[in-house]
């Protein structure tokens, strides 16, 4: 047995000495130390009986070691690291084929640690851009709480993040659009008392009154409706990609974005009706239905994934590495660039949006996934 398995091992064990911990620290911040790192991540998840998931108090070990020794001493980073111990514990994040199972050679290049030494690049807050009927846009940001005239004669109402307006038979014929920038999301009240959460790089174009047959809105991006039922007055979702969500009451998640291979609906309670190349799909609770241009396809959805990012989270399933890195993208404001291609990867796990860059792509190293990052461009190297 090495030395460094030696003091791995004892530092699970909890047997360690307060010098034997701290050589163990130096060892794994040594990017040499990466291979036999990886190989002793497999015999510990190979002990615990499962190939790609380990249980939570053992997953808390190895994140402590290795987060520990990999962050950069700075004020308050423990409660950083402590929330991230907890929110990854169970499942680990960017684990899955990726963590363990990985075993390409490590190509270490002189920029692995100046990497580590960025900048913070901070997760999204809460924020979006008010686009009125007459073309003026009001930055939500810039104001306090408080109450905005629509020229079409309704009252919008700013909360802590969230907009509301009010319902008025007399307004004006008028649309609205809130739109969120990358690194930014929002809550909106509708005037018919339908829910709207915004995910970032989103938008949402809607009547400032309701007083039509029909509910209307217009999507690009992503949002999670709880619609409020009207059953004389259906409501739909139109999507820039000429699909369409009809619905009486019920609340669903509809992923829009221009870069997502389909439009997907996932419906948790409720029922809808997705429209799209000609076809029409009935949804039961639970399940999804992907639009693209050859059709419809409709599968079982595991609705706390799909609606993880409302709660505040990343959840991953298998997902690829250029899934993974679109929600990198819109959540941290940033560009990745494929510099030898799309690396074949595979991700599963979750954790807390509320980490800087710095903190996810230290998993991205320990992962074999090498990367360079320029101002805002993530450039995946291998």
């Amino acid at each position: 047995m090495s030395r460094f398995e030696s003091l791995f091992r004892k530092s699970l064990e909890k047997t360690s000495t307060e010098a034997e911990q701290q050589e163990l620290m130096q060892l794994i911040a040594r990017s040499q130390h990466d291979e036999e790192l990886l190989q002793l991540l497999d015999k510990v998840i190979a002990a615990s009986g499962e190939e790609k998931a380990m249980p939570e108090h053992r997953a808390r070990e190895v994140l402590a070691i290795i987060l520990q020794a990999r962050t950069k001493p700075r004020a308050a980073s423990r409660a950083v690291r402590m929330r991230w111990w907890a929110a990854a514990a169970s499942l680990l994040l960017l684990a899955g084929a990726a963590w363990y199972l990985l075993r390409r050679p490590v190509a270490h290049t002189t920029d692995t640690a100046p990497a580590l030494a960025m900048q913070d690049i901070r997760p999204a807050s809460q924020s979006a851009i008010l686009t009125l009927d007459d073309g003026s846009q009001v930055v939500l940001d810039s104001l306090h709480q408080g109450s905005i005239r629509n020229a079409a004669g309704t009252m919008i109402h700013l909360g802590q993040h969230t907009l509301a307006y009010s319902s008025s038979k007399d307004a004006d014929p008028a649309y609205n659009t809130l739109s969120t920038p990358r690194g930014k999301l929002f809550h909106l009240i509708l005037p018919d008392g339908t829910e709207v959460w915004l995910n970032a790089a989103s938008s949402l174009r809607y009547p400032v009154s309701f007083n039509t047959a029909e509910r209307v809105v217009e999507l690009n991006g992503e949002a999670y409706f709880e619609v409020k039922q009207a059953a004389t007055r259906p409501f739909r979702v139109k999507t820039v990609q000429e699909s369409e969500i009809r619905v009486l009451g019920t609340g669903f998640n509809v992923n829009a974005y221009t870069n997502e291979p389909a439009v997907t609906t996932t419906l948790l309670h409720g029922r809808v009706q997705v429209l799209a190349a000609q076809q029409q799909i009935l949804l039961k609770p639970g399940q999804q239905a992907a639009a693209a241009g050859a059709g419809i396809k409709v599968q079982a959805a595991d609705t706390s994934q799909v609606t993880a990012w409302k709660e505040g989270m990343f959840q991953f399933d298998n997902a690829g590495i250029q899934q993974v890195m679109n929600q990198l993208e819109r959540w941290y404001d940033i560009t990745v660039i494929y510099e030898t291609g799309v690396p074949d990867i595979r991700f599963g796990g979750k954790m807390e949006r509320d980490l800087d860059l710095r903190s996810i792509l230290r998993i991205l190293e320990i992962s074999n996934v090498h990367y360079r990052l320029e101002g805002r461009k993530l450039i995946i190297t291998q």
